[in-house]
């Protein structure tokens, strides 16, 4: 009773992590920026290209150069987000569980999201501001340079970031439930206790995932 007693949240408590674009927000906030500023041949030479995940992502950013806060805060708050995903937070913040976005696109946009959510953490990539402008700097959360026991694949390893909140939370990750739509999030779902593949884009994914649904998020309700 006493070690359950110093633990933050109840035996109850699940931690559930959504990806962003995609599964959240109906689109990719990439893909809208690239098509509001006119770098989507650019984007897609980098995407299509050789070399792994960070390294595209570095240099992704670089498209960004010059942007304004206010301009690429216009951009995201066009993207819909994906149905049910109002009623998802929602209700799950009403059970008690804690929400997080684990996503390899960008604070700015993670932080804006958790809010108008009602969310409790957000892991994603750092966009560096100047005078209100994107520099096309980015941090990455692992430190690409120094880190050689990670993955060293992804902007984002999804599935450290969420080894980290289920250690922050205290809540084990057969405990943790993951929600994603493409290849990037095949280590989080496949790892944690509940797995869930939303519109997947991937088969890798559909085979990791323990659930499998579409159209509307609130149908992971049942699930959880």
């Amino acid at each position: 009773m006493v070690e359950y007693a110093s633990k933050r949240w109840s035996m109850a408590t699940k931690l559930v992590a959504f990806d962003m674009d995609g599964t959240l927000l109906a689109g990719r906030l990439i893909f809208a920026l690239a098509n509001r500023f006119g770098f989507t041949k650019k984007l897609e030479t980098i995407m299509e290209g050789s070399g792994p995940e960070y390294e595209k992502t570095r240099r992704i950013a670089s498209l960004l150069e010059g942007i304004s806060l206010e301009q690429f805060y216009h951009v995201l708050e066009l993207i819909p987000l994906s149905a049910g995903s109002e009623a998802v937070a929602r209700e799950l913040k009403h059970r008690g569980h804690i929400l997080a976005i684990i996503s390899d696109s960008y604070t700015l946009a993670t932080e804006w999201l958790r809010e108008r959510l009602g969310l409790d953490y957000t892991i994603a990539n750092e966009l560096i501001l100047k005078n209100g402008k994107l520099t096309g700097e980015i941090k990455m959360p692992l430190g690409w340079a120094k880190v050689e026991e990670q993955c060293l694949k992804h902007s984002v390893c999804k599935l450290t970031a969420l080894v980290a909140l289920s250690q922050k939370t205290g809540i084990p990750l057969t405990r943790c439930v993951a929600i994603g739509d493409n290849l990037a999030d095949v280590c989080m779902v496949e790892e944690a206790g509940l797995g869930i593949a939303f519109e997947p884009k991937h088969p890798k994914l559909e085979k990791a995932a323990d659930v499998i649904i579409s159209d509307d998020l609130s149908r992971i309700l049942p699930f959880i």
